[in-house]
């Protein structure tokens, strides 16, 4: 019995959390021009590090991402355009960070919810979460 209770205290403090990066849900403008710098109909697709999506431009969209960096690839007949909006990453942020104790994590997650600090800081850190990348892009059609 006492292996048991060992085995699974050890399991319990060597498991691991990871915690996942919030969507959000970014309006993009969404413009392709010719070489001559007027408007042109393509077939566009975004790409991120967790969405894809295919679009007709010129167009308002909704693009539901991850905050990261967004690449276009638009194609009219025989133009091709591509451009890239990189997102500035920020060491202070905690996206993917593992957990090495399962009992650390659940002890973290109770104090949030327990305490009004915790609950507070929740609320503060949710509100200002905001990706802040350009939504208006243009991709030259050549």
């Amino acid at each position: 019995m006492s292996k048991i209770i060992f085995c699974s205290l050890l399991l319990l403090l060597t498991s691991c959390a990871s915690m996942q990066p919030k969507e959000f849900a970014l309006e993009i403008d969404l413009m392709t021009l010719n070489v001559e710098k007027k408007p042109i109909d393509a077939v566009c697709s975004l790409y991120s590090s967790s969405a894809k999506l295919d679009v007709l431009s010129p167009k308002k969209i909704i693009f539901n991402t991850e905050c990261s960096s967004i690449n276009v690839v638009c194609k009219a007949g025989d133009l091709y355009g591509a451009h890239g909006v990189v997102k500035e990453t920020n060491n202070s942020q905690t996206e993917n960070m593992m957990i090495t104790s399962g009992i650390g994590y659940l002890f973290d997650r109770a104090v949030d919810a327990i305490t009004p600090m915790g609950a507070f800081i929740n609320l503060i850190n949710y509100e200002q979460a905001s990706c802040d990348l350009n939504r208006e892009i243009t991709v030259v059609l050549e």
